[in-house]
């Protein structure tokens, strides 16, 4: 695995523009990003600042995934019957997209049912950035649940100093499929506690770092041996810094940290970037043809696709799309000649292939 190296942020010589976010600075739906992830305990969270520079140009990925926001039409029936067009305003969702702001691992540990799927879905407005409800499958069910209380991730406009708190609550009855019920209790308190220009393998960017502190309290409803309980899930606190800019409308870099036994350590990096085709990531072979492509290239795999993205030289998506074969066409005549990769997901992981467009 190769060593991630870091330079860490140095104060800075040279003035930057102070900016301010707003709703057009954030994602809507029908969006996809390129995030690298890699991981570094040492890596510095916590120096920041007015006029600040923060170098993490020598951040090396160690791995890539994409974000992609999901429209309502999309969503399950449940879900655009909850969020839709039709729901009252504060419940409207722009779009939905995966969340790990469920203690999934937890819950399951409990209870003799399988939890996948969890999806988040989120309301844009001129005030703030608003988390309303979750989509998950239960056992192969489709569950929707609205928030009763709504989170607000990012109040908006946002700049230099702003301080802001917001809480969540959210209430699932997991009857009939199974007699359990969870509470999730939310406090998030967000603070824009520098501003300046940040480096990474990215490019350079006038940001604002925002550091938002996550008090979670959990608890799962159960009956065993004829006894019912609450049972309290133990959530540590989380720490989330994101530099945000105006060019780019996700988080130009992610830190996330959890605070155990006192010690505040790294749970995650991820940060934007361009597609890689990172060999070490291969999980199967991509075979495709003709290669050079003139209006139709064939794409097979020894697994089921899932999805596939077709990524142009400059590191942007032109198409994000769903299979479920292992192999199919892909039509080429309207792209412009020149180097593309396509990128596939399967059950054993992400690869990807090059070709060329006459």
């Amino acid at each position: 695995m190769k060593r991630l190296l870091l330079l860490s942020g140095l104060c800075a010589s040279t003035s930057f523009a102070q900016i301010t976010l707003n709703e057009s600075n954030f994602p809507i739906a029908n969006e996809d990003f390129i995030l690298s992830t890699t991981t570094d305990l040492q890596i510095d969270f916590a120096t920041t600042g007015a006029n600040y520079t923060w170098d993490f140009s020598g951040l090396v990925s160690q791995g890539q995934k994409t974000y992609s926001t999901l429209p309502l039409s999309q969503a399950g029936t449940l879900s655009q019957l909850f969020f839709g067009s039709f729901a009252p305003a504060p419940y409207k969702a722009d779009y939905f997209a995966s969340t790990t702001d469920i203690p999934l691992a937890q819950i399951t540990s409990f209870l003799p049912i399988t939890i996948e799927d969890m999806t988040l879905f989120t309301n844009n407005t001129s005030a703030a950035i608003n988390s309303i409800g979750y989509e998950l499958s239960i056992n192969g069910q489709g569950i929707a649940i609205k928030s009763d209380t709504i989170e607000t991730r990012h109040a908006l406009p946002l700049t230099f100093g702003d301080n802001y708190e917001s809480r969540g609550y959210t209430s699932l009855d997991m009857n009939p499929i199974y007699d359990a019920k969870w509470n999730q209790h939310r406090h998030r308190i967000s603070q824009v506690d520098g501003w300046g220009s940040i480096t990474t393998p990215f490019g350079t960017f006038d940001a604002l770092r925002i550091h938002h502190t996550i008090e979670e309290m959990d608890s799962l409803y159960i009956t065993a041996f004829g006894i019912s309980t609450w049972i309290p899930l133990s959530i540590p606190e989380a720490h989330e810094y994101e530099w945000r800019s105006t060019s780019d409308k996700e988080a130009i870099l992610r830190i996330k940290t959890n605070v155990i036994l006192g010690n505040e350590t790294v749970t995650g990096i991820e940060y934007r970037d361009q597609f890689l085709a990172l060999d070490e990531n291969q999980a199967i072979e991509v075979t495709v043809g003709p290669n050079p492509s003139i209006d139709v290239l064939h794409v097979s795999t020894k697994e089921t696709v899932k999805e596939y993205l077709i990524i142009d030289s400059k590191g942007q998506i032109l198409v994000r799309n769903t299979s479920n074969s292992s192999s199919f066409d892909v039509n080429t005549a309207a792209y412009s000649a020149g180097h593309y990769n396509i990128v596939v997901l399967t059950q054993s992981g992400v690869s990807s292939a090059k070709f060329i467009k006459q």
